[in-house]
């Protein structure tokens, strides 16, 4: 009826009376955007438990913030980005196996920020970025694998480059990365992985039979011995055994002089821009000359790739493994860190830190006389760093 409804009107409002509003009726310059503007800056501030007020927080960020001035989004800078290294790259300022993990690198970046503006990223951006595995376990109950030292500051570099860029371009007002800490890499020795004489006699000898792919085309065929250039090269001769971009695709057969006993690296060819030379010691002569440049090919043009690999496989050899053997024999046979570092193309230190006393001066000299089948080496004596023939 309608006094039972006056009745219970009257209660309702006793009870909105006594409780506490929403919210609150007040005067204020501010426009309705504006308003709510604030109220979701307080409301962030009270999320992040904050003690802070707004009016601090807006001060602190007119004294800190550094406007650009321009704006580009992420996946814009990062595609610029990687236009310009590519150009570094066919200009020879940059090799391929460095534009790679760059591209790859800012490609993620442009996956994981590619909506947001450059300037829009802060240090801790960029440092759960980097702490932030790329891909995801194939097991989900085992955790992803922290990044190591040497991973971390390479990443952290590759960024801190674009970052440069950005803000030579104006994205950006100061580099964030410069503030995200590069790790120091631990001192200790570690030991680089090498075969032993037995095993590199072995590998050898199945290399001169060794004819290619046993299911490739007849066209794709070769002669026995197909590889052994490459290996003796790598293995007694130190180049560096990258056959798509490294020292030993760009070798030229000239600079194999077996009438001086020299393997000359020019700067175009060396990693590092720094013409060197090799000692041609007696051994890997032999080799060269059963299986002469002329005749062979340093690297088959045809499945070398999946020729290496089978070698690879088959005896267990790893990355830059051969270049490795190759040092640490030098330094085990003639006991002269400097000249394996002339000859390798590496620092002092580098070869002290990672190569010394790994081999015996036993089996150096065995490694040293491993030969062809059929071919017998004449006695020699160790002098200037190389083995020379008696008398």
């Amino acid at each position: 009826t309608r006094p039972e409804a006056v009745e219970q009107r009257q209660k309702y409002d006793v009870r909105a009376m006594n409780e506490e509003p929403e919210g609150r009726t007040v005067w204020t310059t501010l426009t309705p955007e504006q308003n709510r503007d604030a109220v979701a800056a307080v409301n962030q501030l009270v999320s992040n438990e904050s003690k802070y007020s707004l009016s601090f927080a807006v001060n602190y960020f007119l004294e800190n913030f550094n406007p650009p001035e321009n704006e580009k989004l992420i996946s814009e800078a990062a595609d610029e980005y990687i236009e310009k290294r590519r150009r570094d790259k066919i200009r020879g300022f940059l090799s391929p196996l460095q534009f790679k993990s760059i591209y790859h690198e800012i490609e993620w970046l442009k996956f994981c920020f590619g909506s947001k503006l450059v300037s829009q990223l802060t240090e801790d951006h960029y440092r759960d970025y980097l702490e932030k595995p790329k891909n995801q376990p194939k097991n989900r109950r085992k955790p992803p694998a922290k990044l190591s030292t040497k991973t971390w500051n390479n990443r952290r570099g590759m960024l801190h480059t674009f970052c440069g860029y950005c803000a030579e371009k104006g994205y950006l007002a100061v580099n964030p990365i410069s503030k995200v800490p590069k790790y120091k890499q631990s001192s200790q020795r570690a030991t680089a992985e090498t075969l032993n004489a037995e095993t590199v006699k072995e590998l050898m000898c199945y290399l001169e039979d060794y004819a290619g792919l046993e299911n490739a085309k007849r066209s794709a065929r070769y002669r026995p011995g197909c590889l052994v250039p490459f290996f003796t090269l790598a293995l007694f001769g130190g180049i560096r055994p990258d056959w798509k971009d490294g020292e030993i695709s760009k070798l030229n057969p000239k600079s194999v002089d077996l009438k001086t006993d020299v393997i000359r690296i020019d700067p175009a060819v060396s990693k590092t821009n720094e013409k060197r030379v090799v000692y041609l010691q007696p051994n890997a002569k032999l080799w060269l000359e059963k299986y002469p440049l002329d005749e062979y090919s340093i690297v088959p043009k045809k499945n070398a790739d999946r020729m290496l690999r089978e070698i690879r496989k088959k005896f267990g050899i790893g990355h830059d493994v051969l270049r490795h053997t190759f040092i640490s024999m030098t330094v085990g046979a003639f006991r002269s860190v400097g000249d394996a570092a002339l000859q390798a193309g590496n620092s002092e230190a580098v070869i002290r830190k990672h190569y010394l006393d790994l081999k015996s001066v036993e089996e150096a000299d065995a490694f040293w006389k491993i030969v062809p089948k059929g071919v017998e080496l004449p006695e020699f004596e160790k002098k200037d760093g190389r083995y020379a023939m008696k008398g």
